[in-house]
């Protein structure tokens, strides 16, 4: 198993273990995959093939049907057990959600939809070609990330059932951008194609790390705190002490000797 599947499965473990996190992380994924969905039919009415439009409609339609499904399996778990999760959630209590998938983080929702794209339509700002790309990668992550929620959920047959619906959309969408990929490449655009799956990858790392640095920013903070307190601190601190003349009762000095006295006395 791959080091990012054994992170998404303990992340997932905790999530699904944890009522309130998982209505959450529910209503997180619809929120994701209607805002997909806008912007794959934005997409789908501005391209001039008929092919790529052809797969950009159904693959919107495929993503909106997908916040549906979570949208009321939420609906369902709020209402038959939910309750707790719905009073925590209700009264701001510190109860996360899938907060990795939402990659907004923070910004204001009129500049960001929840993949954390800009709200402007994808296709004309980055092309055709790096669209699809874009599309491919962020579908491969998606069927990989769905496949371990599947698994986590074997004792919650609904949830279940809506993660392996959405699975078996998952492989057309995946199968369709590498075919329009493969297309082109066939085309004589192997070096395009090639670039834009580099960006999408290298974009996809660069908010992964962004996301570990918004997590673990107050973590590394303390540390940072710590280390310079022991390291820098903490040593100058005693030595500074050790410096100083120490304060409180002392013994009193021995009165001086009477030879000491006339000693002192012929000086003047």
């Amino acid at each position: 198993m791959a080091l990012s599947d054994l992170a998404l499965r303990l992340r997932g473990r905790a999530v699904w273990a944890d009522p309130a996190r998982a209505l959450l992380t529910l209503e997180s994924f619809a929120r994701t995959e209607a805002d997909g969905g806008r912007d794959i039919a934005s997409a789908a009415r501005r391209v001039v093939d008929g092919e790529l439009r052809q797969h950009l409609t159904r693959h919107a339609g495929d993503e909106l049907k997908h916040a549906a499904l979570f949208r009321r399996r939420a609906e369902e778990l709020r209402a038959a057990g939910g309750a707790a999760a719905a009073a925590a959630t209700a009264a701001g209590a510190d109860v996360r959600g899938d907060a990795a998938y939402d990659l907004s983080r923070g910004r204001p929702a009129h500049e960001v939809d929840a993949h954390g794209f800009l709200s402007v339509g994808l296709l004309d700002e980055l092309g055709e070609v790096p669209y699809v790309a874009m599309l491919h990668v962020a579908e491969e992550r998606a069927a990989r990330l769905f496949r371990v929620h599947a698994a986590l959920t074997q004792q919650d047959p609904a949830t279940r059932q809506v993660f392996e619906e959405i699975l078996r959309d998952e492989q057309y969408h995946v199968a369709w951008t590498r075919a329009m990929l493969d297309r082109w490449r066939a085309e004589g655009r192997g070096d395009e194609v090639g670039r834009a799956l580099k960006d999408a990858r290298a974009s996809r790392l660069w908010g992964a790390w962004k996301r570990l640095g918004a997590r673990a920013g107050s973590n590394f903070g303390r540390l940072l705190l710590l280390l310079l307190y022991w390291t820098v601190l903490l040593p100058f601190g005693l030595l500074a002490r050790a410096g100083r003349e120490r304060r409180g009762w002392q013994a009193p000095r021995p009165p001086p000797s009477p030879d000491t006295r006339a000693a002192a006395g012929s000086q003047f």
